[in-house]
């Protein structure tokens, strides 16, 4: 990618899986922020079952994007 960068933290989760709780923080980030160009995990997390399974998965993202020039004229 050329040019200026923006890059957010944004967190979200998933009863399902890392990956679904990855989907689901990009998903909702593309709703409102264009040209998305990648994404770091910063921290993963979640909660543990009684039974000592996973119950929910937690990620943090930092999401870069591409900022748009401004055509004035």
């Amino acid at each position: 990618m050329t040019g200026v960068t923006k890059t957010i933290r944004l967190s979200g989760g998933s009863s399902n899986s890392i990956e679904d709780a990855i989907t689901t923080v990009l998903g909702r980030a593309a709703l409102t922020i264009a040209d998305i160009a990648s994404f770091e995990v910063v921290k993963l997390g979640g909660t543990v079952s009684d039974s000592g399974l996973p119950e929910s998965y937690d990620v943090t993202l930092d999401i870069t994007f591409g900022v748009r020039e401004s055509v004035h004229g």
